[in-house]
């Protein structure tokens, strides 16, 4: 076993790894991927002389920002979950059973690439 392998775990005759970058990709999507846009209007309105309303005033205001936090949130707790779903099963390989769980959380995070066999 070369010197750099010595860190690596093996697991069913495969060697995992945590690839970090693919994390941050899944989690944190650039801003150009995402825009986002909110649009505010208020109006304050009185009433006039004959007891009808009358607009006296109207703020129009838009605001730009990359992505959406609450979105973002979300797909990291759904990469989070699922990462410790993982490393929550504390058997050894021989023990280490496959549930639908356990095999939903390592497909995906495989197709994503967030974990990579080497």
């Amino acid at each position: 076993m070369a010197k750099s392998d010595t860190k690596l775990i093996r697991f069913n005759d495969k060697t995992y790894a945590l690839n970090l970058k693919k994390f941050k990709e899944v989690c944190t999507p650039a801003a150009s991927e995402l825009q986002t846009s909110e649009y505010e209007i208020t109006q304050v309105s009185e009433v006039d002389e004959a007891g009808d309303f009358a607009l006296q005033s109207k703020v129009e205001h838009e605001t730009k920002g990359a992505g959406n936090p609450q979105n973002d949130m979300i797909v990291y707790d759904v990469v989070k979950m699922l990462l410790l779903s993982l490393l929550e099963n504390d058997k050894s390989e021989k023990g280490f059973e496959f549930d639908f769980g356990t095999t939903l959380a390592l497909n995906t995070l495989l197709a994503w690439g967030v974990i990579e066999e080497l």
